[in-house]
């Protein structure tokens, strides 16, 4: 095997050990995922929903966002937090301890802090209100 093919080979399974490891670090915590409606660019989900499926994360969905929103319960309350990098705006996959950016790997917390660059700015978070036993998000 001449240097070149020896080079090639080499970067070849770097790299796909680097995108495995990635890889399963994201799968090893897959989270649950509601399929939420959009009204008026208002999100609403029922309290119940983290107590039902016993978490304190749950990722929401709807087609009508280009980006998934993760929900975060915690002492404070709930925090949604946009599921797009502010790096490069690409999509994210949380973990139950952070998120990660499998594009560049940049990782934030679960309050959308950037703990890991080339990300340099928070997450986007939306604005959330409890009302009738269901949390609103403001999608604007």
């Amino acid at each position: 095997m001449n240097r070149r093919n020896f080079i090639q080979k080499s970067c070849a399974t770097c790299i796909g050990l680097t995108g495995m490891g990635f890889l399963l670090q994201s799968c090893s915590t897959s989270l649950p995922v509601f399929t939420a409606q959009v009204n008026k660019k208002i999100m609403t989900i029922p309290v119940s929903k983290f107590q039902e499926l016993k978490t304190n994360l749950l990722l929401l969905r709807n087609n009508s966002l280009e980006y998934d929103i993760l929900l975060v319960k915690n002492n404070d309350g709930y925090k949604a937090l946009s599921m797009e990098c502010t790096h490069q705006s690409a999509s994210l996959t949380p973990t139950t301890t952070k998120i990660i950016c499998s594009a560049h790997g940049s990782q934030f917390d679960l309050n959308g802090n950037v703990i890991k660059e080339p990300a340099l700015t928070p997450l986007h978070q939306y604005k959330t209100v409890i009302q009738n036993q269901s949390i609103t998000i403001f999608l604007s």
